[in-house]
């Protein structure tokens, strides 16, 4: 195995590992916006206020997009080990 494949191995890794995380941030992210400018206009500071919601918010997220998500991490884990052999030898 060459330097090449290692870095190819490495980059492919980085794009699943964000294109898996991305959403579930992106709307952790939205949410928190949200929540920071109602906490600010009700001068609401306290912490289960941002939590809760956001916790609940990700657990809706992951019902919804949790089948495609899996779906993508076996397609790309399935493609590592079907590169074994061409790796080793």
């Amino acid at each position: 195995m060459d330097l090449a494949g290692v870095v190819e191995i490495a980059n492919g890794a980085i794009e699943a590992m964000i294109a898996l995380l991305a959403p579930a941030l992106l709307v952790i992210l939205v949410l928190g916006l949200l929540l920071g400018i109602l906490q600010a206009a009700t001068q609401v500071n306290e912490s289960a206020v941002a939590f809760v919601p956001k916790v609940l918010a990700l657990l809706v997220f992951f019902m919804l997009a949790g089948p495609l998500l899996l779906r993508s991490l076996v397609d790309y884990t399935r493609s590592i080990i079907e590169r074994i052999p061409s790796l080793i030898g």
